[in-house]
């Protein structure tokens, strides 16, 4: 009997030996992936000949804030916005983003906090203090106002 075990552990020992073999030669496989994806950057003296700026100016920050767009200019495909919507959407609307959009996020917000205050006042006031409920203060300010008493 003690034949037989020993007849196993080699071939178990043989077999693991050969799974690490297989595996090894995989790893050591990776230098021709190197290699190609050397041949395929620019050399090193075209990459340092290219700097980049440090500090990009004050054009990169006008670029970083968006323009808004004015509340005159803001237009909702069919309908008109009523004054308590264009009050909320003046000076977050910006170019280029359709202003329904960011009113749709705002009523979402009052839908959040009203389902939140529903179950409990001090769990939705924790949700708009925490950030929980995204646009949360703004919008109550305009959108829904009945809910200040939990800012």
């Amino acid at each position: 009997m003690a034949a037989r075990t020993t007849r196993r552990s080699r071939a178990a020992l043989t077999a693991a030996a050969a799974a690490l073999a297989l595996a090894l030669a995989g790893c050591s496989g990776g230098d021709d992936g190197d290699e190609a994806a050397k041949a395929s950057s620019p050399p090193a003296s075209q990459q340092e000949s290219d700097p980049t700026p440090e500090d990009p100016g004050p054009e990169a920050e006008k670029s970083e804030e968006p323009e808004k767009v004015p509340e005159e200019d803001l237009e909702r495909a069919e309908g008109e916005f009523s004054e308590k919507e264009k009050t909320y959407l003046k000076d977050r609307v910006p170019e280029g983003v359709d202003p329904a959009a960011i009113l749709e996020a705002g009523e979402e917000a009052c839908a959040k906090i009203k389902s939140a205050a529903a179950t409990d006042d001090e769990l939705a006031r924790e949700a708009i203090r925490s950030g929980d409920i995204a646009h949360a203060e703004d919008a109550v300010h305009t959108l829904c106002p009945e809910y200040e008493d939990l800012l």
